[in-house]
């Protein structure tokens, strides 16, 4: 029998790899953020210039008339959803992933949903293909979270204080989730090349402001700085990066629609880097900050064949103030009334057909009706978004009876705390 000073070094060896990372983490998240603002003062009309050419105003907002009072008159409709998958892209790149009809992005528009008053907001990435990367950036005020709907994507961040690591590199592919907190330096790249479908992504943002308005792409922060603070910034001197600078010289930050003279969300690494496949990474292992859903997620089944796959922080230990449960519906069946108790949540539909139902929007004592008004959709599809505030009852039913549905939910926390009224009606008392 091997001695105790024997097993002993392996014994610490062990624990010391298991929370070299943990250890450094901040605890989860388990109340919503305040509510931030949005800078959207007033409901879109159709004057607004959002909403002139390649923007209409939503059906959702056009002013109403009722036989109501003057004061409810003024009231324009309000959603809790936003059709995302029908509204042209806001940014196209056409000479990327040519062979997939160039990469798309939409998200969504703040102003257009939840009285602008949303805390969380959206964008999708489709026809990505092998080579397509996220230009290098960080945001200023929201954390991200992201979810793999198709193919494989490497994830890169750069930790500001070299804690928990000094960067995390890591591989996902479908289901995958990654987790980057605000002001980390970070990108990502499809691997999967365009004979195979290429990826497709959905990124959420913990924040109540448009995706460019937060993002800040490295190329603009390089363009704005004299050129030996740039050059010293990427290690080389000032003649070489003189050299390249042309290439984004005029760049201004991403726009909302992105155009030839702003700085692109998207880029292709040079062809001959992933002919023909990208080399291979050395991946983070301890406290990553992305992960495999088969390595987080917890599945919980519920009556009607639905399964919840949950991620929490206790299972993604990096995700401290984010947290996502994916829903998977059979033909027919429906994700019982529940509601967050502690956390605000945004749900995309990826795959079929749903209706939702929220019991109660964002009220105020300008528009008290909202705080009991039933706001219901019927056919939302692959891409559209609803926005559920904080303990506002909802749920969800697979709108066909015919082909099963999917929905991803990522919350502003990182440990939701969810009341399933079917569990919590049992623990009242009989009277």
């Amino acid at each position: 029998m091997a001695s105790l000073s024997v097993l002993l070094p392996f014994w610490v060896a062990a624990w010391v790899s298991t929370l070299s990372g943990a250890q450094f983490l901040p605890r989860a998240t388990y109340r919503a953020p305040a509510p931030r603002p949005s800078g959207c003062s007033a409901p879109p009309t159709a004057a607004d210039p959002r909403f002139t050419s390649r923007f209409r105003m939503p059906k959702g907002l056009r002013p109403f008339i009722s036989s109501k009072s003057a004061d409810e008159e003024t009231q324009p409709e309000v959603s809790y959803v936003y059709r995302m998958a029908s509204k042209p892209a806001n940014a196209h790149y056409e000479a990327a992933c040519s062979g997939l009809g160039g990469v798309d992005i939409r998200f969504n528009d703040p102003c257009a949903w939840a009285r602008g008053e949303a805390q969380i907001t959206v964008a999708q990435f489709t026809q990505l293909c092998q080579g397509a990367t996220r230009m290098i950036h960080w945001h200023d005020g929201a954390d991200e979270w992201g979810y793999v709907n198709k193919g494989k994507i490497r994830t890169y961040v750069a930790s500001p204080n070299g804690l928990p690591w000094p960067s995390s590199n890591n591989d996902i592919s479908r289901h995958g989730v990654w987790y980057f907190p605000r002001g980390w330096l970070h990108g990502l790249m499809c691997l999967t090349p365009e004979s195979d479908g290429g990826c497709v992504i959905t990124i959420f943002f913990s924040g109540p402001v448009s995706v460019p308005i937060d993002n800040h792409n490295l190329d603009t922060t390089l363009a704005q700085a004299p050129d030996e603070i740039a050059a010293a910034a990427l290690n080389i001197d000032v003649e070489t990066y003189r050299a390249g600078r042309g290439s984004f010289e005029g760049s201004s930050g991403p726009n909302v629609n992105a155009s030839v003279a702003s700085s692109p969300l998207v880029t292709m690494v040079d062809e001959s880097y992933c002919k023909p496949r990208c080399p291979g990474i050395l991946q983070t292992r301890a406290a990553p900050a992305a992960v495999e859903a088969a390595d987080v997620e917890k599945t919980v089944p519920i009556p009607g064949g639905v399964k919840l796959h949950q991620i929490r922080q206790d299972s993604f230990q990096f995700a401290a103030t984010m947290s996502q449960e994916r829903t998977e519906l059979p033909p027919g069946s429906f994700r019982p009334l529940v509601w967050v108790a502690n956390a605000d949540a945004l749900l995309i539909v990826t795959a079929g057909s749903i209706t939702l139902g929220l019991q109660g929007g964002l009220a105020g004592s300008s528009n008290p009706g909202d705080a009991h008004k039933t706001f219901t959709e019927k056919h939302l599809g692959p891409g559209d978004v609803a926005y559920f505030p904080v303990g506002r009852g909802y749920w969800l039913k697979e709108a066909t009876g015919e082909e099963p549905a999917a929905t991803v939910t990522v919350f502003n926390v990182g440990n939701w705390q969810s009341v399933e009224l079917s569990e919590s009606m049992a623990l009242m008392p009989p009277w």
